[in-house]
């Protein structure tokens, strides 16, 4: 046996769907027992509950998990639910947690990876998951520490868990613990690599721009004027062949408008997005994590069908990491500003993501945010962005 993957999805009460999740997983894989089992579960079911169902229904297995702000399958997509991906054969996983994320990221990673080991005799491959509490604000230092500590030639990808857009509290666990201000790692040990693929949908609409005032998360200038007022500069042109008028828009409405219009921040050859949640009464914009003062961004736009297109390119990544070679299935992580871009049609991207890796069974989460590491220039924490971790057959 090399690799084989089952997934599921499941509505209903925490324990009517962790249940469900068990038996659909042991249909799928067969006489196999899975190594890892990934449960994502929506704050209808606490993931508290579904990690200790699902940890005493595979007791030989590494089971992790994270809240979501949706879930969804090669099958179907979903709000309210739980998802779950399995994966036996070849492969040995280990998984660790580290918790006071916000206070102490390089503590928090470095207790997570304390317990697993550096290497399994007979599994030369190492590739590494990430969960995170994205609340923290310590998104992409923490990847940028796990990166160090895991060592070079470790890809990594992974996403931030979510709270069905409450943007209160989001948790991420291993086997019976579930903390928030935490963050997962799990090393994945198998005999070939496995493929990592990163792609968003955006294009840039304006020059490159400076952020000359910022604090945190928040934008105060860019080039030395009020933040906003420089976004509604740049995106009149483009917003008004969509009979939008940025001058006009009243708060209710900014959040859609800049779904559409997202910062890009300069990472090599392209750009890594950063989403933009508000404005602030002074002008500012505030972000969904931190972009420090004097980054370089350039202001973006996206389409639907540029979304949908993307994944299908992250799947692609993935597959032509893997050589090509037919794929078992994948994990992807999802940001949920992909699915507010996309509405009904974002299971189509789905369904380019699963066409594109051979019609392969898949599970993942909309995310607060995407990790991928190892993907040439767009290496980091991410936003607006689907990954995708592929398993080979």
């Amino acid at each position: 046996m090399s690799l084989l993957v089952a997934t599921a999805l499941a509505d209903g009460s925490a324990e009517d769907a962790a249940n469900t999740l068990a038996a659909d997983l042991r249909k799928g894989l067969g006489d196999a027992s899975p190594a890892l089992v990934c449960v994502f579960a929506s704050t209808k079911q606490p993931l508290e509950q579904v990690l200790s169902i699902t940890s005493a229904a595979f007791p030989q297995a590494c089971v992790v998990g994270a809240s979501t702000a949706g879930e969804f399958t090669e099958v179907r997509d979903a709000k309210g639910a739980v998802t779950a991906f399995a994966v036996a054969g070849d492969v040995v996983a280990h998984a660790g947690i580290g918790t006071g994320l916000a206070a102490n990221p390089e503590a928090a990673v470095s207790t997570a990876l304390s317990s697993l080991p550096a290497t399994e005799s007979g599994f030369p491959s190492v590739t590494a998951i990430m969960l995170l509490d994205p609340l923290t604000g310590s998104g992409e230092e923490a990847v940028l520490i796990a990166a160090t500590m895991l060592g070079d030639g470790v890809p990594l990808a992974g996403g931030a868990a979510g709270d069905d857009l409450a943007m209160k509290t989001t948790h991420v666990g291993v086997g019976t613990r579930v903390a928030a201000d935490a963050v997962v790692l799990v090393k994945l040990f198998t005999k070939v690599p496995l493929g990592v693929g990163v792609c968003h949908g955006h294009r840039p609409l304006s020059e490159p721009l400076t952020v000359t005032k910022a604090s945190g998360s928040v934008v105060h200038e860019i080039n030395g004027r009020p933040a906003w007022e420089v976004w509604a500069e740049h995106t009149k042109s483009a917003a008004r062949k969509r009979g939008v008028d940025p001058a006009g828009l009243v708060d209710a409405d900014i959040g859609g408008f800049l779904l559409r219009y997202e910062a890009g921040l300069a990472a090599g050859k392209d750009l890594k997005i950063r989403a933009p949640l508000g404005r602030g009464a002074d002008g500012s914009l505030s972000f969904a994590c931190g972009i420090p003062q004097g980054a370089e961004i350039r202001i973006t736009e996206s389409e639907p069908e540029e979304q949908i297109d993307s994944a299908r390119a992250a799947a692609e990544r993935a597959r032509a990491s893997l050589g090509g070679g037919k794929v078992a299935g994948a994990l992807v992580f999802d940001c949920i500003c992909r699915n507010l871009i996309l509405g009904d049609r974002f299971h189509a991207a789905v369904n380019q993501v699963s066409q594109a890796l051979g019609d392969v069974p898949l599970a993942g989460f909309e995310t607060y945010g995407e990790i991928a590491l190892a993907a040439g220039d767009m290496s980091g924490f991410h936003n607006t962005t689907t990954v995708v971790l592929a398993f080979p057959e």
